[in-house]
């Protein structure tokens, strides 16, 4: 969509709710459940815009129970922030590394910084929910990287203290292009926490091709076949992984070209964006309402929850 078609369709209220209606419960309603007593009946009160169940007769907004719920800002200003999020994902085999960040969405919808910082989190928050849902099968090459800027003291590199580790893990298809990718920030790169990132995001059975370091028999002995591949490192390892450092260059490229620098108990939200878009990146055309589902889907975080980091 254009600025002038998005308008269009989105720049009211109504025209948002509509929408949203649609893609909850669907045009005559034939998806709604009552969140009070399961029923699938009910009746749309158009003056009210709420549903009111047929059997318990409980009225229900649309955005009640969502990441929308008990929003202050106009809808459409929630639209544009999801299409901004979801758009562009250039058809990249690699995942997208676009995005947009707090203080230009603040431009863009007239809000403050901290109304959009905390919009976009908690559209990352359904995402990242969305994402929770999948394993990885087949053949999976698992890696770790670091993510993060120069620490304080000037130190760069794996050893920086402001470096955050990150799991991460790219499925293969059998003519070896990549399928699902996931990504998540670890306690330690060690055999445990690479374990613990493995039973959650990939398939028991699954076959992992790792480069040589003894931490991944570990991993393997928790369910998983294994093939090691011994790289030396440095231009070796990436053409033995080229799909794994493909994803970490664009993961990072899209932190620092887009976000510059982003706190490590943030991390994981963000890295779900990536993943998100990555993983719909032949679905462009239909991510915008994709967005709008999982976020129907998902509760809202709270500004507490995300500046302690208990989301």
């Amino acid at each position: 969509m254009t600025v002038g078609e998005f308008h269009e369709r989105f720049g009211t209220q109504e025209a948002c709710l509509g929408h949203l209606r649609r893609v909850r419960w669907g045009t005559d309603l034939e998806r709604f459940v009552c969140p009070e007593c399961g029923h699938t009946h009910g009746w749309w009160l158009a003056k009210r815009q709420l549903v009111e169940c047929a059997e318990c007769h409980r009225q229900t907004s649309v955005t009640a129970g969502t990441v929308f719920h008990r929003v202050r800002s106009p809808l459409w200003q929630w639209f544009w922030a999801v299409y901004q999020l979801a758009q562009d994902t250039e058809g990249d085999q690699g995942g997208s590394p676009k995005g947009i960040g707090a203080i230009e969405l603040a431009k863009q919808v007239g809000v403050s910084y901290t109304t959009a910082w905390l919009m976009l989190h908690k559209l990352r928050a359904a995402m990242r929910s969305r994402e929770q849902r999948y394993l990885l099968r087949g053949l999976v090459e698992v890696d770790e990287c670091y993510v993060g800027g120069q620490a304080h003291d000037g130190s760069t590199g794996r050893g920086a203290r402001s470096k955050t580790p990150v799991a991460v893990a790219v499925e293969l298809t059998p003519d070896g292009k990549p399928g699902h990718v996931a990504l998540k920030t670890v306690a330690r790169v060690n055999s445990r926490s690479l374990t613990r990132f493995a039973k959650r995001h990939i398939s028991r059975g699954a076959m992992l091709k790792t480069d040589g370091w003894g931490a991944y028999d570990n991993v393997a002995a928790a369910g998983y076949q294994h093939r090691t591949i011994v790289t030396g490192g440095g231009a070796g390892a990436i053409e033995a992984f080229p799909w794994m450092h493909t994803f970490i260059s664009n993961a990072k490229r899209m932190i620092l070209g887009t976000y510059h620098h982003v706190k490590a108990k943030h991390l994981d939200h963000y890295l779900a964006e990536f993943i998100y878009r990555a993983n719909r990146r032949w679905r462009e055309e239909s991510l915008f309402d994709r967005l709008l589902i999982a976020a129907l889907g998902t509760k809202a975080v709270t500004y507490r929850q995300l500046v302690t980091g208990g989301s």
